[in-house]
């Protein structure tokens, strides 16, 4: 069967930044290769657009064409989960220097059919591009000339994607969405006024103000955008671009607006080191999902969770008097040696850590060799290099691959590009604010300090689930993995519940929430019965009990899938327990759900007496629940008369 390609969604994912900001790790390797919690940009963002719709994905590389060309062939070769619905084609050129020389070449070469997606390598995402993409159409249909949707994230003023980069700031018609004003300003920025003209808020009954956005490098493009960069040379940047759309809307026929992303839906973009941390640890918490420490890679569950966000690789080895603290992810074949602690860190593959060795906020690439007695903190360390006995490697040191540190070093805030001294560089914050931001066109400008931050970044999490523009993250707690795992459980079953689904499809969707949220077996049979008795419909109904009943019938196969051992009969009544404390519709029905649950055969005897004398004992606050005495009272009857018939 042909392929219908005029209704491909297709995307260009832009290869190269045009920046140094990650000099030296990326002069040996493709922006795209970069590993972000252990796994490389490029793959995050194919698994990302092809979860989200696209179909065909264009990759416009300037520098190292022929290792990414390589790279995709190998992924295709080893079935990533990307490759199995997604064409994607390798472009080159030598001659493109920005963002705008690459879109007239794509306009040159005629290989963009119609709308499409324009996002960069170092993007992050977990939203539905086809979804958005279409929005941009019906965007369009009211208004012609429109060229571009913006995406962006809504988070809280302090969020480090905001502080750690160039924060906008946007106005906006409140009605249409239509971009008024794009400015942008130095991190950290001290500015206080932002002048706003006059006749923009005069022709437009409601404008929309925005100073939280987090760019994560992401644009809904109609066809007319590459023809706008060929015709206009001084569009070097996307920011060129939307500034050139802004203050010539009339003479180019064209408009912008923006979206806001919802939710749970993930958008950052990796744009410095700092940037880079954070992306990492929100990885590592799962804000991601479903791109997740395994993306790309066809095999799945090659991870063991350890709590606290730590996270090893079946093949690596740790020592018993090792200590994972929190935040931590060992890749494959990495041996961790004795009294070794590391926190907030990441360490790659084939990788020797040795005794008395500590490790934090830091970031390990692969086949690193680390010596005994070495601290690391907060620094990166990139391929095979060996870092000898009694080292010191601090404040945000950066050390090329292939580098050897010799015994007793004392490195703060140096940048290692070789093992020859002359090589050795120090990080450094710009004295020229004008040089560090006029130039962002050339790519030349850059960050006021540009190596890791000081210290891990210890915000809450990078969105909450309620982002909001009164929202502070630091007054937004992170919701625990169990919770927002037993929140996806019912929604499974309040969706299979209204739609009829098959449980054994349902079934499918808990155990692939549990291993994304590496929820342990007794955890997953409390929470499913807990989403049986939280489904949203018996909050609503005006018969609680009969409901119930009807959900338990429905739900037979779930609860025989999970509830089918002595223990988990025993996690199913803790959760009915849970579940009669906590929501208001099953106040005084603990007795009356039991007597169901022992009608369906399943709980039994023997477990309802064990658990009973448990809440005695703990002196639950159900257990003197009239309904609850007298079910009890009835079950030691109906034991009585069995034993009488026998």
């Amino acid at each position: 069967m042909e392929i219908d390609k005029e209704n491909v969604v297709q995307a260009v994912v832009i290869m190269d930044t045009f920046n140094s900001h990650f000099n030296p790790i990326i002069n040996n390797k493709p922006m795209g290769l970069l590993p972000v919690a252990g796994v490389s940009l490029i793959n995050y963002i194919l698994e990302a657009l092809a979860q989200g719709g696209v179909g065909e994905t264009i990759l416009f590389c300037c520098q190292d064409g022929q290792k990414m060309k390589d790279y995709v062939r190998q992924c295709t070769k080893d079935k990533a989960i990307w490759s199995l619905t997604m064409d994607v084609q390798v472009k080159m050129s030598d001659t493109c220097q920005t963002m705008g020389d690459v879109m007239r070449e794509i306009d040159a070469a005629g290989l963009i059919r119609g709308y499409f997606v324009l996002v960069g390598v170092n993007t992050v995402t977990n939203i539905n591009f086809a979804s958005l993409l279409e929005q941009h159409k019906q965007t369009c249909k009211k208004d012609k000339g429109a060229a571009m949707t913006l995406v962006y994230k809504k988070v809280a003023w302090e969020h480090p994607l905001i502080s750690s980069d160039k924060p906008i700031f946007l106005a906006a018609d409140a009605s249409s969405n239509k971009v008024l004003i794009h400015q942008k300003y130095k991190p950290k920025s001290t500015e206080k006024k932002i002048n706003l003209p006059l006749e923009v808020v005069l022709s437009h009954s409601e404008v929309k103000l925005h100073h939280n956005l987090a760019d994560a490098n992401i644009a809904l493009c109609s066809p007319s955008v590459p023809p706008l960069f060929s015709d206009n040379f001084d569009f070097q940047t996307r920011d060129d671009f939307i500034h050139g759309i802004l203050i010539n809307e009339e003479i180019l026929a064209s408009s912008l607006y923006y979206i806001l992303l919802k939710g749970s839906q993930y958008a950052a973009a990796v744009t410095n080191w700092k940037t880079y941390q954070t992306v990492c640890r929100d990885v590592l918490h799962n804000w991601a999902y479903p791109l997740t420490i395994e993306s790309g890679s066809f095999s799945q569950n090659n991870f063991l969770f350890m709590g606290n966000h730590n996270f090893r690789e079946k093949s690596c080895t740790l020592s018993r008097s090792s200590a994972l603290l929190e935040d931590v992810l060992v890749g494959a074949k990495t041996h961790v040696n004795d009294n070794t602690v590391i926190s907030k860190s990441v360490i790659g593959k084939n990788c020797i850590i040795g005794n008395n060795v500590t490790i934090t906020g830091s970031h390990i690439m692969n086949n690193v060799v680390i010596k005994d007695n070495c601290k690391i903190i907060n620094s990166f360390i990139d391929d095979n290099c060996d870092i000898e006995n009694d080292c010191t490697i601090d404040s945000g040191t950066i050390i090329a691959s292939n580098v050897k540190v010799e015994t007793g070093s004392q490195l703060k805030g140096n940048i290692l590009e070789s093992t020859e001294k002359d090589q050795e560089k120090l990080l450094f914050k710009s004295t020229s604010e004008s040089t560090e931001w006029d130039n962002e066109s050339s790519g030349s400008g850059g960050d006021d300090f540009i190596g890791f931050e000081k210290n891990w970044n210890d915000s809450d999490s990078c969105y909450s689930s309620d982002s909001s523009a009164e929202t502070s993250i630091l007054d937004s707690p992170v919701p625990d993995d169990t919770n927002i795992f037993l929140q996806e459980v019912i929604d499974s079953l309040a969706r299979g519940y209204e739609e009829k689904l098959k449980c054994d499809y349902l079934i499918l969707e808990i155990n692939s929430s549990r291993y994304a949220y590496n929820i342990q077996l007794h955890e997953v049979n409390f929470f499913v019965v807990r989403a049986l008795l939280s489904i949203p419909v018996l909050s609503e109904s005006k018969n609680v009990l009969s409901t119930v009943r009807n959900i338990l019938q429905y739900f037979r196969p779930v609860l025989a899938n999970y509830i089918k051992t002595k223990s988990s009969i025993m996690d199913c009544l803790r959760a009915v327990e849970d579940s009669c404390i906590k929501c208001e519709w099953l106040e005084g029905q603990s007795g009356l759900i039991l007597k169901l649950l022992y009608d369906a055969d399943v709980v039994d005897e023997d477990a309802l007496l064990a658990w009973y004398k448990d809440l005695q004992e703990n002196n639950s606050l159900i257990v003197n629940q009239k309904s609850l005495v007298k079910f009890f009272q009835w079950l030691e009857e109906a034991s009585e008369e069995s034993d009488e018939s026998d």
